[in-house]
C-alpha cells in the first residue's frame, strides 16, 4: 500500500509539473496580428486627384516650394456641442479638426491632423473627412 501511495505521489507531481509546463510555454507565445494602418498612412503616395475625389474640395490650397498643402476642416456635429438640461440645452465647447494634407510632384506625401480647441480630442473629426478614401 505504501508503493501505492508514493507513486500516486509521483503521478500528481508529475502532472502538476507537466501543467505548470504548458501553462508557461502558453503564457509565452505571442499571437501574431497585421500591423495598425491608421488612416492617413493609407493616404501617403494616393495622387492628387485620387484625394480630391474621395475627401472633396479642401478649404484652402497653399502654393508652397515643391509642392502645395491642402487644408481640410471637420467640424463636430450639433449634437456633441450641445447638452441636454432640465428644460433647455446648453451650448458646449465648439470643436473640431483641421487636417493639413501636403502634396509634392501630384502625390500625398505627409498628413497632420490638429485638434481645436484641444490637441488630440477630435483627431476622429480628421478621420471622418477621408473615410471615403479607405475604401
Amino acid at each position: 500500500m505504501d508503493g501505492t501511495i508514493k507513486s500516486r505521489g509521483a503521478m500528481t507531481l508529475l502532472e502538476m509539473v507537466i501543467g505548470f509546463a504548458v501553462v508557461v510555454f502558453l503564457g509565452c507565445t505571442t499571437i501574431h496580428q497585421a500591423p495598425h494602418v491608421s488612416l492617413p498612412e493609407t493616404l501617403i503616395g494616393k495622387s492628387r486627384q485620387d484625394l480630391l475625389a474621395c475627401a472633396g474640395s479642401p478649404l484652402r490650397e497653399i502654393p508652397v516650394a515643391g509642392g502645395i498643402i491642402l487644408n481640410y476642416y471637420k467640424e463636430a456635429s450639433m449634437f456633441e456641442k450641445s447638452f441636454p438640461g432640465s428644460k433647455s440645452s446648453r451650448s458646449g465647447a465648439h470643436h473640431g479638426c483641421w487636417a493639413r494634407v501636403s502634396i509634392s510632384e501630384d502625390r500625398v506625401i505627409g498628413i497632420e491632423y490638429r485638434s481645436v480647441p484641444t490637441a488630440g480630442i477630435a483627431d476622429d473629426h480628421c478621420d471622418e473627412i477621408f473615410q471615403n478614401c479607405a475604401q
